[in-house]
Parts: C-alpha cells; sequence; structure tokens
C-alpha cells in the first residue's frame, strides 16, 4: 500500500511539472526492454489460469502485473531523479536510517528481547525476522542496507558521519548474521566483495581511525558466530548451517530441492506463457511429488517456488523470465564502466554500492522469494546505475499542459483511493478472524464488498457462516439437553449453513483450483450429514474428488473423503483412503487416529493398537495418540 501511494504520488509530481512547466526526460534503451516485459505479463495475465491473482497478485506476496507496473514506473522515477550525486546520497541516506529501525529491531528480536508478543513462529526462536516477518524476506533487504551502508562510509569524508555510517553497517551486517538465511549471507558477502572492488579501482582507501570500527565490528560479528557453534539447532549453528548449503537429502534442502521439482512439472506443461504471474500456489499440487508430502507434511502447500528464475518460468513463461533477467544483465552491462571506472570523486562508489546490492539480492533470489517490501529496491537500484548512461531530451510544456496535469492528478488521486479500499478490505478481513458469530460474517461481507477480486475474502466468508452455523448447533443441542425451545437455533443453523454453501461454491467458481475451498466444503459437507441430513456425505465425497483431481495428494481432502464415506456406511472405503494417507505423510496423527478408530470400528483393534504404537516411535510425545495407545490396552485387558 505504502509503496503504490508512494509511487503514485511521486508519478503525478513529475508528471505536473513536466506538463506545465516542461523539462529533461532521461531514457535508455533498456526502457524498451522493460516495456515489452510488462507487455508480456499482461499476455500472461490473460491467459493465466486465475487473472485476478496473476493481475494483482496473491495475497501476502502482491508479486503480480501491477506490482511489475509499480517497479517499472518506481525505476523511471529514480532514473529522471538520481542523476547528481547528492539526489544519490539522499536515496542512500533514506536507506540507511530506515535500516537502523529494521536491523535494531532484529538485534533485540535474537536477544530475546522483542517488546512484542507474537504467535506461534515458523520458524527458530531468537531468529531474526524484524519488521518483515520471516527472516529469509529480511534477508534480502539487508543486503541492500548492508551494502549501501558500505558505500557511504567510503564516500563520507566527515569523521562524525563516518563514524556513524560504521556503526549502522556493523549493526546491519550482525542482524543479517542472526538471520541464519543461506541465500542472503552469500549475496551479501558477493556484494560486500563487489564495493571492495570498486573501492580499490577508485583508489578510496581506508583511514587509520576506520580500523577501529572495523575491528569492533569484526570482533562482534567472530563472537557471535563463535557463540552459535555451541548451538545443537543446525538452523542456529553457523558451522552447520552453512554447510547444509549443498546438502539436498534432507530439511529444508530436500523439500526445496521437491518444490524446485514441482515447479518444472508447471513449466514443462505450459513452457510458453506459463500460468500467470504469481499463481504458483494454485497450480504447485498439480505437480508436487509425493515425497514432498512425506518431507513437508500434507498440510503444506507451497506458494512460491523458492527460486526467482523458476518462480518467473511458471508464471509468465520462459519467455518472460528471459526477459526479466535481460533487463538487469543489459542494465549490469551498459552501468559496468561507470561503476567500476577510476573515479577522483569519492561519491562515484555509491551508485557502485546500488550495483553490487542489485547483484548480491540477484544471486539471493535464485534460493529466495521476491516481495514487495524488498524487490522495489532492485527496481530502484535500476535507476540509480542507469542515470549515469541515460540519453536527455529536453520535452517543452504542452499548450495544454495544464489540463493534462490536472487530469493526472485526478487520475493518481483515483489510483490513492482505490489502493485505499484495499487496504481497507483487508482490515476487514483481519478483524473478521478475530471475530465471531454474526460479527465474523459482518466483517466478511465487507472485505468481499470492498475487493471482490480477493479470492481469500469469499473463502472467509464461507467459513465464517460455517463456523456460526456450528455455533448454533451447539447452542441447539444445550438447549435440547435443558429442555428448552430450540426452534430459533435449528433456524440459525439451517440459514447459516445455506449461506457458507453457497459462499463456498462461490468462492470455487471464482477460484476453481484453490485447493482450500474444496477442503471447507467438504467439512461443511460432513458437518451436514452428521448433523441435518445424511444426504450431505455423499455432496461431501462429490466435493472431495473434484478437489483430488487438481491435488492427487491433497491428504486433508483424502481425510475429508474418509469422514464422509464411514458416515455414508463405507467404512472399508474410508479406511482405503486413511490408509493411503498414512503412507503418504506417516506423521499426520489426525489420520493415524481416524484409521485406528476405523479398525476398532471394524473389529480390528490389534491393527489399531499396532497402528498407534508404530506411529508413537516414529513421532513420540503425541498425547492423543499415548491416550488412544492407554484406552486400548485397557479395553484389551478388561475383555
Amino acid at each position: 500500500y505504502v509503496l503504490r501511494v508512494c509511487t503514485l504520488v511521486a508519478l503525478a509530481a513529475w508528471a505536473w511539472h513536466m506538463l506545465r512547466r516542461g523539462g529533461t526526460l532521461r531514457h535508455t534503451p533498456i526502457d524498451w526492454l522493460i516495456l515489452v516485459f510488462l507487455g508480456w505479463v499482461a499476455i500472461t495475465t490473460v491467459t493465466s489460469i486465475h487473472w485476478p491473482m496473476a493481475f494483482f497478485g496473491k495475497p501476502r506476496r502482491y508479486d503480480g502485473l501491477l506490482s511489475f507496473v509499480n517497479y517499472a514506473i518506481l525505476a523511471f522515477l529514480v532514473m529522471q531523479f538520481a542523476a547528481s550525486a547528492a539526489r544519490v546520497r539522499d536515496l542512500a541516506r533514506a536507506l540507511f536510517f530506515s535500516s537502523l529501525l529494521v536491523a535494531g529491531y532484529g538485534a533485540l528480536q535474537f536477544l530475546g528481547w522483542d517488546p512484542f508478543k507474537w504467535a506461534a513462529l515458523p520458524f527458530e526462536a531468537n531468529r531474526a525476522f524484524s519488521t518483515y516477518g520471516n527472516p529469509d524476506l529480511l534477508g534480502g533487504f539487508l543486503i541492500f542496507s548492508v551494502t549501501v551502508a558500505l558505500g557511504l562510509v567510503l564516500s563520507e569524508r566527515r569523521l562524525l558521519w563516518r563514524m556513524i555510517y560504521w556503526a549502522g553497517f556493523g549493526l546491519n551486517g550482525l542482524v543479517l548474521i542472526v538471520a541464519f538465511t543461506r541465500g542472503a549471507w552469500i549475496g551479501g558477502f558477493i556484494a560486500v566483495v563487489l564495493v571492495a572492488v570498486m573501492a580499490w579501482r577508485q583508489r578510496v582507501r581506508l583511514l587509520r581511525v576506520d580500523w577501529v570500527p572495523v575491528g569492533i565490528s569484526a570482533a562482534l560479528g567472530l563472537g557471535v558466530i563463535w557463540r552459535s557453534f555451541s548451538s545443537q539447532n543446525e538452523v542456529m549453528n553457523f558451522a552447520k548451517r552453512l554447510g547444509s548449503i549443498f546438502q539436498f537429502s534432507g530439511g529444508s534442502g530436500q523439500t526445496r530441492t521437491e518444490i524446485w521439482q514441482a515447479a518444472l512439472g508447471a513449466i514443462g506443461d505450459r513452457p510458453l506463457l506459463g500460468w500467470g504471474a504469481d499463481t504458483f500456489r494454485l497450480v504447485f499440487m498439480r505437480f508436487e511429488p509425493a515425497e514432498y508430502v512425506r518431507d513437508a507434511g500434507g498440510s503444506s502447500i507451497a506458494d512460491n517456488a523458492h527460486n526467482y528464475p523458476l518462480q518467473l518460468a511458471a508464471g509468465v513463461g520462459i519467455p518472460g523470465m528471459l526477459l526479466f533477467y535481460g533487463i538487469f544483465v543489459w542494465a549490469g552491462i551498459r552501468s559496468f564502466r561507470t561503476v567500476f571506472a577510476r573515479a577522483a570523486e569519492p561519491q562515484a562508489i555509491l551508485r557502485g554500492a546500488f550495483w553490487a546490492a542489485a547483484v548480491g539480492y540477484l544471486v539471493q533470489l535464485f534460493a529466495g522469494l521476491s516481495v514487495t517490501g524488498t524487490s522495489f529496491l532492485l527496481w530502484t537500484a535500476l535507476g540509480v546505475v542507469l542515470a549515469p548512461t541515460a540519453r536527455l531530451v529536453t520535452v517543452p510544456a504542452p499548450r495544454w499542459g495544464t489540463v493534462a496535469a490536472v487530469v493526472a492528478l485526478g487520475l493518481a488521486a483515483l489510483g490513492v483511493g482505490y489502493t485505499s479500499l484495499a487496504i481497507i478490505a483487508d482490515y476487514a478481513y483481519i478483524q473478521g478472524r478475530n471475530s465471531t458469530g454474526v460479527d465474523r460474517v459482518n466483517w466478511a461481507e465487507w472485505a468481499v464488498k470492498l475487493s471482490p477480486y480477493t479470492g481469500i475474502y469469499r473463502t472467509e466468508l464461507g467459513l465464517a457462516h460455517a463456523a456460526t452455523a456450528t455455533a448454533y448447533l451447539e447452542l441447539g443441542r444445550q438447549a435440547q439437553e435443558a429442555g428448552e425451545d430450540t426452534t430459533t437455533y435449528a433456524a440459525g443453523v439451517r440459514a447459516h449453513f445455506k449461506a457458507a454453501e453457497e459462499a463456498l461454491k462461490d468462492a470455487i467458481a471464482f477460484e476453481p483450483d484453490e485447493y482450500d475451498n474444496y477442503v471447507a466444503l467438504a467439512d461443511l459437507y460432513n458437518l451436514g450429514g452428521e448433523s441435518l441430513d445424511e444426504a450431505y456425505f455423499e455432496k461431501a465425497i462429490t466435493v472431495a474428488n473434484e478437489g483430488l483431481e487438481r491435488a492427487p495428494y491433497g491428504t486433508a481432502l483424502r481425510k475429508r473423503l474418509a469422514r464422509a464415506y464411514a458416515g455414508n456406511n463405507q467404512v472399508d472405503r474410508a479406511i482405503e483412503e486413511l490408509e493411503y494417507v498414512t503412507r503418504l505423510d506417516p506423521r499426520d496423527a489426525e489420520a493415524v487416529l481416524s484409521l485406528a478408530g476405523l479398525y476398532v470400528r471394524v473389529k480390528r483393534s490389534d491393527d489399531a493398537l499396532e497402528l498407534l504404537r508404530e506411529f508413537n516411535e516414529r513421532v513420540p510425545g503425541q498425547t492423543d495418540i499415548t491416550d488412544a495407545i492407554d484406552e486400548l490396552e485397557a479395553s484389551a485387558t478388561s475383555e
């Protein structure tokens, strides 16, 4: 939201000046390649598996066509304004002071002094993730902040400011270490080495006083690394983490290669146009190998290829991927002499720092994720390094310039307004997730009205009605046990059940390849079969099978399918489904418990007990499993 609004304001300000007063326009041949790339992404958006996601991007990622247009405008504007060394310095300082907040917060997290209480984190405690919410995303930002801070140091002659920049460089470097993100380590190292080469080429030398902050930073960094060697956690141990970079037979390396395998399958199926920018989640389960379910768990759905070339090729086709990298390769070659030339002016190394940071970030993307919160810096760097190579064209103000300028302001205002609706819709969605009953339904309805092209809002509306129906069902049971009238509760159950069914059907019609929608609707029908009418079990079976056509290894759907078969007295088929699930994902406790229950139901208590004991040996410490074992053993003893 901030990126789009700031870009619109900056574009409107530039257009206002150019249309009313005229000015100098800077451009390079690479501008045409960027336009070709945007045109190609637009074509793949039209042909995509789901054009709204390809256009806006997946929620929480937003790496669709709209963001690429945003990036291109940002690069163009930076190229217009970053022509002077002073302007480049302003950009660098803005990034530097922002990084102090980001890195400072990351340092607090590593030290265990986080002032905020987070929910359960999907990564290790005390691993820095800062304002980015994820160590990998933070690592991408730190590549830029570390490198540009070093550029500020080497270009600064005032002693006080030089020490301030050294302190910022050390802080960002330490947090880069404690993010424990391997791709960022490699990218950051490459970027710093490139800056060092540029400094050597430009005869930039360290002062005697520089060795003090250099020594302090090195000592602190080595101390943190040495301390990590004693950690038993392989992720938080620097040596083991670094050594695991080329290990693909276990851990995150193994699951990542399995995701790459799925991406290659998606690319092979649609190599030319791809499936649409940022739609990887929708197609992943079509191509995921069975090994991924075993290694990552049945509940894991990759929404990103964790390799940007593969992510792009799967989304916008191989031509789109080549066009994207062609932009940056061409820009790197075109600006190479600018950043590596011998220069008497120390400010020249600042452009080189942006060039080096862009290279480091592109390297990191070979095993990382691109999101707007970091990738905008890549396109900012593109504008910075191309500005000195741009051709200048003097553009006079047209006679109708003032009218056009007013129109430009109006269009920018409309853009800001539309973007504001999107963030208000997201607020409504989050409020609904934190509410219950009718309040949750109302928030979800508001989110859908404000942003009808966001699929998760439609799903949330169905889930809100389903949760409300379940709540009415429980209240009705309580009233029945107390001998009270249940008419109101029964009406509430049926009304919200019907509304949930309609909302989830609508979500499937809008986004037919979203796996979670089928899971939610199958859950709803199973609830209806158990509480309203057994005929709903047949509907659950139908919906689950429709979803499995898109996700053959979808264990969540297979568990719902087994539940429907069991409710429909097709116990043998239910057992077959659950046995298949436990083979796919041997760590699925829910499936094991359900299967054990069905074994008992068909008088196979010995098989149930053996199943539970094997699971307990494989995945010890599951209370539900041990309780079930105790219950079966007690029952066997009683018999």
